[in-house]
């Protein structure tokens, strides 16, 4: 009865294996290369197509990353934005309010949600802030006048 050959003895019996084919004629190894020649054959494809899978499926990982990243980043800059316009207009600077919560908040939200900027929106964004900064030239008062102004109360 012959046993399976221990992990220890895994090299010695393959130098054996490799010893008994050096003692048959060339034919038969020839002839053993020919009937093994498609399994390894086999054996090679399936192995590339394991690392083709392997860089696709890394490729669709970072790809995710990314993709999540940007979603995070959108909702943080656009709860940022309606934050600090909710704080400005409550303290008095509606332009400003405007300019935070306006056409611009949709342009950013639009930029990192859905990773694309259409120019219909970029011209409606820059048409809102020169509305809001021309209201806000036309709501300053004018400036004191420094010389009858001392700054002494």
């Amino acid at each position: 009865m012959s046993q399976a050959p221990s992990p220890s003895t895994d090299r010695s019996s393959g130098l054996e294996i490799v010893l008994q084919w050096a003692q048959l004629p060339p034919e038969h190894l020839e002839i053993a290369l020919k009937a093994i020649e498609p399994e390894l054959a086999r054996e090679h494809e399936w192995r590339m197509e394991q690392a083709r899978l392997r860089v696709q499926d890394d490729k669709d990982r970072r790809l995710h990353a990314l993709y999540l990243g940007g979603l995070v980043a959108g909702f943080l800059l656009a709860a940022g934005m309606l934050t600090g316009a909710v704080f400005v207009g409550v303290r008095g600077a509606p332009w400003l309010a405007a300019l935070l919560s306006g056409p611009s908040l949709i342009s950013l939200a639009g930029l990192f949600l859905l990773r694309r900027v259409d120019s219909g929106h970029t011209r409606e964004s820059g048409r809102a802030h020169r509305v809001a900064l021309s209201a806000m030239a036309a709501q300053q008062p004018a400036p004191a006048d420094p010389a009858t102004n001392s700054g002494v109360a």
